[in-house]
């Protein structure tokens, strides 16, 4: 066997099922590593793969759980007024994909976006790409890809569903202060943001839709030395 065999070898993986999530820096850290250099979501991706192949199998897994865990804590009516507005619209798989893509921004765009969504603002006031939806589906899949690709098992044979409690089945009920049909409900919610998505956006008509745009979600649009 070579030197870093065992690495790889099934002796490698959990000899129990995991229900610790990877400590809240480490996991900040590999995510602000995987936006080095990362010009579109999809480089991102890549840094993102590289970085959790360097870890254990429990760290891999404990990263799946605290990705987990922040899109539970994040299942507000607010964050979810903030996303339909950022994205014109926002379907349950859409709030979920937003709140992945607030995770792969970075600690302090997240806890921003925590403390108040309407916050989020002050990475846009400079304007944002019309043709940009703020969402990072395969976000929530790194974990998954890494751990097949260093150990050849599935990640979720190994995760002690029945010790962690935030997954979202377990997600509460939450009853929506605001409408999707009706925006100046969402204006009392997200006032800031909403100038800017909607107000500024469409100064004539702030119902217009723009379904000609094509889908350009994996390029990045906000002001990094903001979020730093």
């Amino acid at each position: 066997m070579g030197e870093f065999d065992h690495l790889f070898s099934p002796a490698a993986l959990p000899t129990e099922k995991c229900a610790r999530m990877l400590e809240a820096d480490l996991y900040w850290q590999i995510i602000e590593n995987s936006l080095d250099d990362a010009e579109t979501l999809d480089n991102q991706e890549e840094n993102l793969i590289r970085e959790l192949l360097a870890l254990t199998a429990e760290d891999i897994i404990g990263f799946k759980l605290r990705t987990t865990y922040y899109l539970f804590e994040t299942y507000t009516s607010e964050m979810w007024c903030a996303a339909s507005i950022m994205n014109e619209g926002s379907s349950d798989d859409g709030f979920h994909c937003f709140r992945n893509w607030l995770m792969s921004q970075g600690k302090d765009f997240f806890y921003t976006a925590v403390n108040s969504p309407d916050d989020l603002a002050n990475y846009f006031e400079e304007g944002f790409n019309e043709n940009d939806l703020y969402e990072f589906e395969n976000f929530y899949f790194v974990a998954d890809q890494a751990f097949l690709e260093k150990f050849k098992v599935d990640l979720h044979d190994y995760m002690a569903y029945d010790h962690f409690p935030y997954f979202e089945e377990n997600y509460p009920d939450i009853e929506l202060t605001w409408d999707e049909d009706n925006l100046t409900s969402q204006q009392v919610i997200c006032p800031r943001l909403f100038k800017i998505f909607i107000e500024d956006y469409h100064p004539d008509d702030h119902d217009d839709d723009d379904d000609d745009d094509d889908d350009d979600s994996d390029w990045f649009d906000f002001d990094e030395e903001s979020s730093n």
